[in-house]
């Protein structure tokens, strides 16, 4: 039986690889798998994909903007045995994109995600929804405060930075218009922290890069994880995240 992606939450952190899962289940008759990614990632999922035989459709392409290339998200039909999928097996990006798995149709697909180009904060704000990142849409997926069937009908199930995440989307069609979801308030602060994680990772790659490349990156991000839990607010600065790192590389 696969697990739902609450109640593997707490259980997974074994990184599967495309092959695998596929092979663990495989893709019904009337399954397509479906890569979602975005031109902001550095290693650039687009160039990977070229030697794909069909190409991908760039999600804004019918909104205001069309002409964000740079910015631009991607959905695309691959087929089970693309190099595209070998690209993803090795590649150390976590921020690259992540595969589906959809009975809907490449247009379904791509229409339902335009339709999450923004969400609705608690207060009513519009803000842009990243999810094309894996970092940001595993947490929404694995909280209670989220229904993933809800989020994204469109799809049965993902494979989200080596983790296997049941959707449960039964969906052929979407016909919906951003903005339409609303993030759950009780969501805010489980992602502001990931979110808050994230950053500095970022952070430290950019402008500590020799720190950042003294841990594996599974091990950094516990670390990580661990100065924030233990810190409290007014002494997690930078200064004092790098004097934290520093004594465990020693």
């Amino acid at each position: 039986m696969r697990r739902s992606a609450k109640s593997a939450s707490a259980a997974r952190r074994v990184s599967v690889q495309p092959d695998q899962w596929l092979k663990d289940v495989p893709l019904k008759p009337s399954e397509q798998l479906f890569a979602i990614f975005s031109s902001t990632s550095a290693v650039d999922p687009l160039k990977a994909w070229l030697s794909n035989a069909q190409m991908p459709i760039p999600v804004w392409a019918e909104t205001i903007y069309a002409e964000w290339d740079a910015l631009m998200p991607y959905v695309g039909i691959i087929d089970a045995g693309s190099e595209f999928l070998d690209w993803v097996a090795t590649t150390e990006s976590r921020d690259w994109g992540w595969l589906a798995v959809s009975s809907a149709g490449l247009e379904a697909v791509v229409e339902h995600f335009r339709s999450l180009t923004q969400v609705l904060m608690p207060d009513g704000k519009a803000v842009f929804f990243r999810f094309w990142d894996g970092r940001y849409l595993l947490p929404i997926l694995e909280s209670p405060e989220v229904d993933a069937g809800q989020l994204l009908p469109v799809l049965t199930r993902g494979l989200i930075n080596g983790q296997a995440v049941e959707i449960g989307g039964r969906a052929r069609v979407s016909g919906r218009e951003f903005p339409w979801w609303s993030v759950p308030e009780k969501l805010l602060s489980q992602f502001g922290d990931e979110t808050r994680i994230n950053n500095a990772l970022q952070w430290l790659s950019e402008e500590q890069p020799a720190l950042f490349e003294a841990f594996p990156t599974d091990v950094l991000r516990c670390k990580v994880v661990r100065f924030f839990a233990v810190s409290a607010s007014d002494e997690s600065s930078a200064s004092a995240l790098l004097d934290y790192l520093r004594d465990e590389s020693e």
